[in-house]
């Protein structure tokens, strides 16, 4: 049925809203631009001790799976490759983090939030990643010329 709109919008000289090939791009923001778990060298040492989580399964799933493979490996007396698979796993969690935090930054910086703020978020220890998905909501947007503290608590909901 499409086909025959299109032929028919084409003889008629209406150009079609989006052709297959002018597809838009998709660009991720917010928690969604994080790095994903599959693909790195954890993931492929935690698919070769055993079952590895799907590509799409959250990092919890991976972090939990990796738990239970260590303590597995420990187990066994191969204490050397369950290091490595923690290792792994610590490494990546940080690189995760250090992302959340620099996209909290930008964010701040693109809404125009006191950096008095950013900091104090940062040295109570919150959660990168949720910061960074309460920053992208129509709510964050309404926040600007709050004053520091006000907008720690929001983001904190204290």
């Amino acid at each position: 049925m499409g086909t025959l709109q299109d032929a028919l919008k084409a003889g008629l000289g209406v150009a079609s809203p989006l052709q297959a090939s002018e597809t838009p791009e998709v660009v991720a923001v917010g928690v969604a631009a994080l790095p994903r778990p599959a693909g790195t060298p954890w993931a492929a040492a935690l698919r070769a001790h055993g079952p590895c989580p799907d590509a799409d399964a959250p990092v919890a799933a991976f972090v939990q799976r990796t738990a239970g493979t260590v303590k597995e490996l420990e187990r066994q007396g191969r204490k050397r490759e369950a290091r490595e698979l923690g290792h792994l796993r610590d490494e990546f969690l940080r690189l995760r983090e250090r992302r959340a935090w620099e996209a909290v930054k930008s964010r701040f910086e693109e809404l125009a939030f006191p950096e008095k703020a950013y900091r104090a978020i940062k040295q109570e220890g919150a959660d990168a990643e949720r910061v960074l998905a309460r920053l992208f909501t129509r709510r964050a947007e309404t926040w600007r010329g709050l004053a520091a503290a006000k907008l720690r608590d929001q983001l904190l909901e204290k």
